[in-house]
This record gives structure tokens, sequence and C-alpha cells, in this order.
């Protein structure tokens, strides 16, 4: 691993009391969480709801070799080679995305549920950044899931999150780790596809008791309660109607994630076109819609990643907009945003700077 390798144990000690400040964070800021859907159609919605708009999105490639960052030495780190390029949106570093999808048209999406408790560890090798792993090697929800047998999320994992996976063949899934195993809502398990910040089980059995759903309650429109989102956003996807023409199912996301916006919490709307490849978000700081389109983008593994600052002043497709990575744009990033973020400023720059230089220990692997 390089530089990221030769530190010493009592160093990993305090990088691990560090990693427990990350997660004090999370009381006070469950208020400023995220929704995530699956329309039908192939048309997947998330709203991201923090206190900071920074970020990049990152073009990351096919056929780079990987070894996991790790903040435990104790654990054996996963090690994979990228099978597939992707489009992640980042505010905490390269390879450590908030979201995104591959060329596959698998998206896979991180949203705080603060229940969270992962598994012990095992003889399977560890991983934290368990979405930047799944968008480079899986093409399907089923591969995703399946890939819990051969790698596992690191317990140092700073933030309690679940997943909202889904794939070009329309399948969904919600991933939860509860009492220290996996728990996956699929297939006829996923009756709504959907999360917000409560477990599923709780997100079903609060919509149950609403009008239009098996009870009488009327629906809390314009709520920002976790629960309460959940309820508007499955009466949304109910309402859809894909058979009128006039209705574009784009337009038809955004006004969803529009109904589930927390104020001036929500920071990106993101709506992912899963058949046509393509992203479509909006910012809060900059409302215009933005376009990128994968099919016309570069994943070869010889050539640069790319990156664009995701509150570009650009508008429309977005391609010919990006540029080379630029270690010390990354760098700054990731130094600027846990400065700003309840406590991250305790975290010692030293870490900070691990994280930075991470993706220089990933590597091209030749033919």
């Amino acid at each position: 691993m390089g530089r990221c390798g030769r530190f010493s144990l009592r160093w990993f000690r305090v990088t691990l009391v560090a990693v427990a400040v990350f997660a004090c964070l999370l009381p006070g800021a469950s208020a400023r969480a995220c929704t995530a859907f699956l329309q039908q159609g192939l048309i997947a919605g998330k709203n991201y709801d923090w206190h900071l708009d920074d970020g990049l999105l990152f073009v990351n490639k096919r056929g780079i070799a990987k070894r996991a960052l790790l903040l435990d030495p104790t654990e054996k780190a996963a090690e994979w080679t990228s099978k597939y390029g992707s489009v992640t949106f980042n505010q905490y570093g390269r390879e450590m995305p908030c979201g995104g999808m591959n060329e596959a048209g698998l998206v896979v999406e991180t949203l705080m549920l603060t229940a969270t408790r992962v598994p012990a560890p095992d003889e399977r090798p560890a991983v934290i950044a368990w979405m930047q792993y799944q968008l480079d090697t899986s093409a399907t929800v089923g591969e995703v899931i399946a890939s819990d047998r051969v790698v596992r999320l690191s317990p140092a994992m700073p933030m309690p999150v679940h997943f909202f996976v889904c794939d070009r063949q329309g399948e969904a899934a919600v991933l939860e780790f509860l009492d220290g195993k996996l728990v996956c809502h699929t297939g006829d398990r996923l009756a709504h596809p959907l999360i917000t910040n409560s477990t599923y089980e709780e997100s079903l059995a609060h919509l149950a008791r609403h009008d239009g759903f098996g009870g009488t309650r009327p629906i809390r429109k314009g709520s920002h309660h976790s629960l309460d989102r959940f309820v508007v956003a499955a009466d949304r996807l109910k309402t859809w109607r894909g058979d009128l023409p006039e209705q574009s199912p784009i337009a038809y996301a955004f006004e969803t994630l529009a109904a589930v916006a927390q104020g001036q919490s929500t920071k990106w709307s993101i709506v992912y076109d899963l058949n046509g490849l393509e992203i479509h978000y909006r910012t809060q700081r900059c409302p215009a819609t933005r376009n990128v389109r994968l099919e016309d983008l570069d994943f070869a593994p010889q050539t640069p990643v790319r990156m664009i600052a995701i509150n570009t002043s650009a508008t429309g497709v977005l391609n010919r907009h990006f540029v080379d990575y630029d270690a010390d744009v990354n760098k700054w990033l990731i130094h600027y945003c846990a400065q700003r973020t309840e406590l991250l400023a305790q975290v010692p720059a030293a870490l900070l700077d691990l994280l930075a230089r991470y993706p220089e220990t990933t590597s091209i692997v030749e033919p």
C-alpha cells in the first residue's frame, strides 16, 4: 500500500478514536438526511440533504487494481480490479463516494441510518468504501447482494448508513446492517422501492397507517420527518402514470424529490436514467439541470480520471467540461468539508491526508 501502510499501531489507535468522533455527529445531523427511490420506467432519484454543498463528480475507470483503505491494521483489506467505469458524487474525497452509477446501469446510493450495526470481523476481507467497491465490481442488484459472501463492511465505517441499489433490469434492493447482520429487502420483500432514514420495516409499518395504504391517517406533505417522507415518496411512486406520453419520467422524478425536499438542507437532487445511462442533477446553489452521458465517457484505464465541480456554472451536458484529476483539489475538498462538518475538525490532519493520498495506491492492470 505504499505510504498508506507505513503507520504505527499507536497512530491507528488514535485514528480509530477519530472515527468515533465521526459517528458523534449523527444524532445532530439526522434532520439533514436523504431520500432515494426507483420509479417505474428505470428512473432512480436521490436527494442529498446535508449542511455542505461542495463536492466533485468523478469519472472512475475500469481496469484499475485497488486495495481497500482500512483504519484497523488487524483487518484484512479487500483487493479487487474494477470491471466497470462509473460516475460518482464525492464530498469527502475520491474513491469515497456519496453515490453514483456505473456503465452497466447499476446505481448505488447511501443514506444515514442510526440503527446500523455492522457485522463483527470474520474471515472475509473488509472495505470502508463499500459503494465504490460495488460500482467497480457489480452490474446487477443480485451481484451486489452476492458480494456479501466474499467481502464485508468494516466496523470502522465512519457513518452508520444503509444502502439503496437498483439496476438496468429494474431490480432494486434496500440493504441494511442491523444487529450485526445484513438484511436485504428485494423482490417481493420490497413492496415500495425507496428508503429514507428509518429502517425499511419501520417505514412499512408507518406507511400502513396511512390513507391509500391500508390505514386512515392523512399524508403529511411537507414534513421533514423520515417516516413522513417515506409516505410522501411512496404515494408519488404509486400515482406515477408511465402510459401518459406528456408526463416526462425525469420531470416526475424531480417533482418527487421536490416533494420530499428539506428546505435549505437539500443540497443536491439527482435523477438517474438507468436505461439511457444518463445522470441528471440540480444543486441548491445552481438549480439549472446538468446532464452526464455515461455512454459518451472514456472509461479506459490508460486515460486520466476526470472530474468536475458539482456546482459548476456549466449547464446542459457536462461531458466536455470534465478536466483531468487534480490531487490538490481532492485534498482541498477533503480538508474543507471536514473542517466545516460538526466535530470532524477534531479528526487528525494525518488521517485526512491519508484519505487524500489513497487514490495514489491504485494502479492500472496491464493486459
